[in-house]
């Protein structure tokens, strides 16, 4: 199971919840520029043979509330950006103000509450052309903690896709468009027959994805609310020592810890969930207007996944420059963005 961590899988998620830094005047809190977080109790990929004209189809399931959520990507083999269905309206919401090619449709999902070895899944919606998709994902081996890890993405910019536990496609794994079917390969790199033989797919459970992307954000307060340019409104509450900024539309939330008027962390969780299920920016010295810190990610309590280093400018509007120092495949990655608050 430990060969899941060699599992490159593909999450850009569409709508995520920005972090925060230091207060701004008066009770609003400036979100951290460029960094955002994004949470799926459940993700489900399938990598497609040359049957069909995509290399991946993808698959996020939150269920927390009283209608799931799904939202399904299927990633051009020819590269591109992935073609999007989902079933909630918040969601296409979402994916259509980020500029993404996406679509509602209804869908039918069926699948156990605990996935075990052996269990089964079955996806069934029609594209915006009427094409039928119909997926069938087998889970060949248990999901433990043994298949935690980071998932690389291939990506221009600094993403981080944790998950908590994972497991392996099995045999009968397969995806049909339209009359054309693609059955999931033996994962030969990683089998040892005939004790050990995985298909081409994954299940994750637990999904936390950071992303560190450029750009220039403007906010707007209204009471204890930040609302920006695409709609996105946070919720904020206070106390001594911290601050939460809650997302109620994609149920996560992030509470930032102040040491005087810099950060010392700011930690990300979904919202109704039990347990310890966060990822945390964690900054040494504590982060600050005019200065640098050097920064660790965390999994849960104590995982070390990532870490580098920020620049945060002094003034209005706020400029935040990342790097990484780990892991490899991000060293070479940056991102430069600015937040600021509207009058």
């Amino acid at each position: 199971m430990r060969t899941l961590k060699l599992l490159v899988a593909f999450a850009l998620l569409p709508a995520f919840l920005p972090a925060q830094t230091a207060p701004a005047t008066g009770s609003a809190t400036l979100p951290l520029a460029g960094v955002y977080y994004r949470y799926w109790p459940e993700q489900i990929v399938q990598w497609v043979g040359p049957e069909l004209p995509y290399s991946m189809i993808v698959m996020n399931v939150d269920d927390r509330g009283k209608q799931p959520i799904y939202d399904v990507q299927l990633v051009p083999r020819a590269g591109g950006q992935p073609v999007r269905y989902t079933n909630s309206a918040d969601e296409l919401a979402i994916d259509q103000k980020l500029g993404q090619d996406a679509h509602q449709v209804a869908m039918q999902f069926d699948g156990p509450s605990d996935p075990a070895n052996g269990a089964q899944y079955m996806l069934r919606f029609n594209t915006e052309k009427n094409v039928p998709v119909v997926w069938q994902f087998v889970l060949g081996t248990d999901v433990s903690e043994q298949g935690s890890g980071l998932s690389p993405v291939p990506a221009a910019i600094p993403i981080l896709m944790y998950r908590e536990q994972g497991g392996l496609a099995g045999q009968g794994t397969a995806l049909q468009i339209g009359g054309v079917t693609s059955t999931a390969d033996v994962w030969k790199e990683i089998a040892q027959p005939p004790y050990f033989v995985p298909y081409r797919g994954a299940l994750s459970v637990g999904v936390h994805t950071l992303v560190f992307a450029p750009g220039d954000t403007a906010w707007k307060s209204a009471g204890q609310t930040l609302t920006d340019a695409n709609g996105r409104t946070l919720s904020l509450s206070t106390s001594a020592d911290t601050t939460t900024m809650t997302d109620k539309t994609i149920g996560v939330s992030a509470v930032y810890s102040a040491a005087g008027s810099a950060i010392s962390r700011v930690t990300f969780s979904p919202t109704g969930v039990k347990g310890n299920h966060s990822v945390t920016l964690q900054f040494s010295p504590a982060l600050a207007p005019g200065a640098q810190s050097s920064f660790d990610v965390l999994a849960g309590k104590k995982t070390k996944v990532a870490s580098g280093s920020v620049a945060v400018s002094s003034g209005s509007p706020v400029s935040e420059s990342w790097s990484f120092t780990s892991p490899d495949a991000l060293k070479s990655l940056s991102a430069k963005a600015t937040a600021s608050l509207q009058p």
